[in-house]
């Protein structure tokens, strides 16, 4: 009766882990996307700060950032500081979306758990909703998780039979 009960249980897990290990490339790609809307909406901010750089400073933005930083006013400073993280964003994000859309699969998961912003992925769970993708990367996904999840537990339960 144990037995049935202990294989029971592995195939549930191994259930589990099957199903949400194939929510990674959903989750990645949803993820992407956040990233790009991001993205498309820091160059929007910046794009109306070089409108105002092509009117006064020659399209010079960074000339104009720079009168800003030196600026007596510290209301115009800031601004200045403002303009500068704006465009770090930019470099920032166009290197995720570069990463996350233009890679091979286990690259992409590579450089996602690497580079994993956790506030956008927080953002991006809170939206997210659980599928089952019939597409092969997620099927390849969720068997390799879930296999090597198996037998983490069924050597880990050997590990204290023996000590026992």
């Amino acid at each position: 009766m144990f037995t049935f009960v202990q294989h029971t249980f592995d195939r549930i897990i191994f259930a589990v882990n099957f199903i949400l290990a194939m929510q990674l490339p959903g989750f990645i790609q949803q993820y992407s996307q956040r990233i790009a809307g991001h993205l498309d909406e820091a160059k929007y901010q910046l794009n109306n700060y070089q409108l105002i750089a092509d009117q006064h400073y020659q399209g010079d933005l960074l000339l104009m950032v720079n009168r800003y930083q030196i600026n007596s006013d510290p209301g115009i400073r800031s601004s200045g500081d403002l303009i500068m993280n704006l465009i770090d964003r930019i470099t920032y994000l166009s290197e995720q979306v570069e990463h996350l859309l233009h890679g091979d699969y286990f690259y992409k998961i590579f450089f996602f758990v690497k580079e994993i912003d956790f506030s956008i992925a927080r953002a991006t769970l809170t939206d997210y909703q659980l599928t089952v993708p019939l597409h092969l990367n997620a099927i390849v996904t969720g068997l390799v998780f879930a296999i090597v999840a198996s037998l983490i537990a069924h050597f880990t339960a050997n590990l204290f039979k023996m000590k026992t």
